[in-house]
């Protein structure tokens, strides 16, 4: 090996024979070792880094890396790749992200778990208990044949009876718990996926005070209507049926309409008849500020009924005659029945409650 110095090429045989030692490359056996330490290090924490866009920047410029002679990846900053483009873009360019817009939790199943937060203890308890009480149940029946025929060392039957029953006994009430518990809970989260679908739906708000003026529509959704978040709350009552049906429910409002007014009542008519003229229904609520018609557009009106026919149906009822769903103020479901409502009676009840000073805030 030649190396090169002021007065010409020197061998480096000739310096280890002079006496001059040799310094290694990369400063010593220790050095290498703690770069290879520092070397790792930063890796593992580059790697902990890698697409995580809100962490410290892991950049060249580390010193660490650096000096451990780590480069990262062309296109990684902040420990997340990128662009060629972003990496060059200005400071006004905003950079491109992908948004998902998929949730990454069921909000349905995390509302109602958050109202029995020992539902799912419960049915492990009561599962658990179920499952004991089987097995022993099974493992008893063997021992009842041999203390009935008379087996060898078997146990008296009266003693074996007794432990069959106690396991009887529990399996059949750990199984009634658990059928209970599990029949709540698939209730709880069914009225907890009706009152998110009927928070979101939208309606059309009608700002005329009579037919003769031009008519002022906003659209909203029936969650800006609650106590929370509106100046003046309504109670909105969903009638769904057919045009029929609707047609009644706001003729016989109109009579009612300034008592509807003052209780905060919203009637919404809502066809479920596939394919039907809902014109109708549009003229028929012409004028009437107590009326707000659905955005059909919307998909969750359809899934709405579909949801509550689904509901009449395993009570055994009829969903011809149309049914009706009064929403309370602070967005739960207060009442549901079927037929059309007595809007003269819906709105006295409110009134004698004002009457006698009692809260209507969540009614």
């Amino acid at each position: 090996m030649t190396l090169p110095f002021q007065h010409g090429p020197v061998k480096t045989g000739n310096l280890r024979a002079a006496g001059h030692r040799l310094r290694r490359p990369c400063g010593g056996a220790q050095s290498c070792r703690a770069r290879s330490a520092a070397a790792a290090i930063a890796l593992l924490a580059f790697a902990q880094c890698w697409g995580r866009d809100s962490l410290p920047c892991l950049s060249n410029s580390c010193p660490a890396l650096a000096w451990a002679g780590v480069h990262l990846p062309r296109g990684c900053v902040g420990g997340a790749r990128v662009g060629k483009s972003a990496l060059h873009a200005s400071a006004a360019d905003e950079p491109e992200y992908e948004y998902d817009p998929a949730p990454r939790f069921d909000t349905d199943k995390l509302r109602a778990e958050s109202e029995a937060p020992f539902a799912k203890v419960r049915v492990l308890f009561w599962g658990f208990g179920a499952l004991s009480t089987a097995i022993g149940f099974l493992l008893i029946l063997p021992r009842v044949l041999g203390s009935a025929f008379g087996a060898p060392n078997a146990a008296p039957l009266e003693k074996v009876l007794t432990d069959l029953g106690i396991n009887g006994a529990g399996l059949v009430l750990f199984a009634f718990l658990l059928t209970q518990e599990l029949d709540t809970e698939a209730k709880r989260e069914w009225a907890t996926k009706e009152g998110a679908l009927l928070a979101r739906l939208p309606v059309l708000l009608r700002q005329a005070a009579s037919k003769e003026e031009k008519e002022e529509l906003s659209m909203l959704e029936l969650s800006d209507l609650r106590a929370s978040r509106a100046a003046r709350p309504l109670r909105p009552v969903i009638c769904i049926g057919g045009v029929d049906f609707c047609l009644k429910c706001i003729k016989e409002s109109e009579p009612q309409a300034e008592a509807m007014q003052r209780c905060d009542f919203l009637v919404v008519p809502v066809v479920s008849t596939p394919g039907a003229d809902r014109s109708v229904i549009a003229d028929a609520a012409r004028g009437l500020s107590h009326v707000a018609l659905p955005v059909t557009e919307s998909p969750d009106w359809e899934e709405l009924c579909e949801l509550e026919a689904q509901q009449v149906k395993t009570q055994g009822l009829k969903e011809d005659d149309g049914f009706i769903i009064i929403v309370k103020k602070n967005g739960r479901v207060g009442t549901r029945f079927l037929g059309i409502p007595n809007w003269a009676a819906i709105t006295g009840e409110v009134d004698a409650r004002n009457t006698t000073g009692l809260d209507t805030s969540n009614i």
